[in-house]
């Protein structure tokens, strides 16, 4: 059989993907670690700013406003262009740089924000951001607003991340809900849930959860309404959490219990005292 060549195109595909599979706080050392096994690690010079973009605003990252004492998300839905997103609580468009993964300026809103659905919007923030305080101590949450057939749209995106490489650990929490209603009429809820965390001390282990989730909630005012939509948000992302910690505990008795042999080939257990092992290999060499 006569040996494949691969292109460079096939190369830079191959090597896109494994960057943009890279798990939460370790997405520069695996550009290091990709650099390095691609013959010309010039290759993917051109395609890094669109692949960095991607990367950025799917792992929604938190940013300090530049506007405020806040935390702003890197997000595709509040993007402007590909190096700009909006701070609505800061009431400023931040200027991003994917490459360095920094903010490098920020310019005055113009137009960007729809002033029609303001009040429900900044209600909504106030609700969300209160349910992070108490929920998501390492996280930060944008909210968004407009107008849609008609109907006002709301947009709580949610990211929390807690890195420990001390201890070979990283994770991360992405939730983003839809919150859809005409008027004071009932809201909405239509939220996808995405959670990854990797342990890699002796091992390489990843947890990837991706959930779609749906909801609803009594309209009224703003204050009413984006109360009680973050009630129901609360209480779907607990049960979430319930359901999957429920599913670890479980695991060892099946799934794990599924992967390897109950009793050695002996049927019998090991007996792992150091003496009894010592003077069984004691006997055998006395044996021969």
């Amino acid at each position: 059989m006569a040996d494949y060549e691969v292109s460079d195109a096939e190369i830079i595909q191959i090597a896109n993907s494994f960057l943009l599979a890279s798990p939460p706080g370790e997405f520069m050392e695996v550009v290091t670690d990709v650099r390095g096994l691609l013959p010309d690690d010039s290759l993917i010079n051109d395609s890094a700013p669109a692949t960095f973009r991607e990367w950025n605003t799917d792992q929604m990252l938190q940013v300090k406003s530049p506007k405020g004492n806040h935390e702003v998300l890197i997000s595709k839905y509040g993007e402007v262009n590909n190096a700009e997103y909006l701070d609505p609580r800061g009431n400023c468009v931040i200027q991003y740089d994917h490459i360095r993964q920094e903010v490098v300026g920020s310019r005055a809103i113009e137009g960007e924000l729809d002033r029609s659905v303001e009040d429900y919007r900044s209600a909504f923030d106030k609700a969300a951001d209160a349910y992070l305080q108490e929920h998501y101590i390492n996280g930060g949450c944008t909210v968004y607003g407009g107008k849609q057939g008609g109907n006002t749209n709301i947009t709580v995106c949610i990211s929390s991340s807690k890195f420990n490489p001390n201890n070979f650990w990283n994770g991360r929490w992405r939730s983003v809900w839809q919150c859809t209603f005409s008027g004071s009429g009932k809201v909405t809820l239509k939220g996808n849930i995405k959670l990854q965390v990797h342990y890699y001390e002796d091992g390489n282990v990843q947890l990837n959860s991706n959930t779609d989730k749906t909801g609803s909630a009594n309209g009224g005012d703003p204050t009413t309404a984006a109360t009680n939509a973050i009630k129901q948000i609360k209480r779907i992302e607990a049960e979430f959490q319930a359901a999957l910690d429920h599913s670890y505990n479980i695991m060892g008795d099946t799934t794990f219990k599924a992967l390897r042999r109950t009793l050695p080939i002996t049927k019998k257990k090991m007996d792992w005292d150091m003496r009894r092992i010592k003077a069984l290999r004691l006997g055998s060499q006395v044996a021969r």
